[in-house]
């Protein structure tokens, strides 16, 4: 295991974290509206797109130009986890600090958003109901600190997860054969 790749990971991981938080913020003095629809998509793309170049100017000034599938893994996998991490914290303190009235407005479009989605499938109005219970109660804990620590599992599976294609675009292994000059 590549330690100063590992500590690159943490450091970059803070870097896109707070470049997300930027993006949060941007967006939450712009409106409500804002916060919720372009923000999530602002944020995947440009968290992604900065994770992919820091990972290969990395692995060009401090590897070589070459990292193996397993360490460009690792290193996107920690520092994804670093960015979400911060970016729920954010979230958490958004909810329950800048705007506690913002809970209900987020309750009511992703309840009406996921009755939407279920009326399209499930027809039977007494199990959508009881999802829709379901889902306001998880969405309901999700504002609370400790489901910061609570959820921490998912968002390293979340993270690994996305790790696993990150790392196709910052691996490059060494050629087979040396060029003969």
């Amino acid at each position: 295991m590549n330690y100063d790749l590992n500590k690159k990971g943490l450091l970059h991981g803070a870097m896109i974290g707070g470049v997300g938080i930027a993006i949060s913020l941007f967006a939450y003095l712009i409106s409500n509206n804002a916060y919720f629809t372009w923000r999530s998509i602002a944020l995947i793309s440009i968290s992604f797109g900065l994770l992919i170049y820091l990972g290969r100017k990395e692995r060009r000034e401090s590897h070589d130009g070459f990292l193996t599938y397993m360490e460009a893994y690792w290193y996107a996998a920690i520092a994804l986890f670093i960015m979400m991490y911060l970016n729920e914290i954010f979230y958490i303190f958004v909810f329950n600090v800048l705007n506690p009235g913002l809970q209900e407005v987020f309750l009511q479009q992703s309840i009406e958003s996921t009755e939407q989605m279920y009326l399209l499938f499930e027809k039977d109005q007494s199990v959508i109901d009881d999802s829709l219970k379901e889902i306001e109660i998880q969405l309901r804990n999700s504002f609370k600190p400790f489901s910061l620590i609570a959820n921490s599992w998912q968002i390293l599976m979340q993270a690994m997860s996305v790790a696993l294609i990150a790392a196709l675009f910052l691996k490059k292994s060494k050629p087979l054969f040396e060029e003969e000059a």
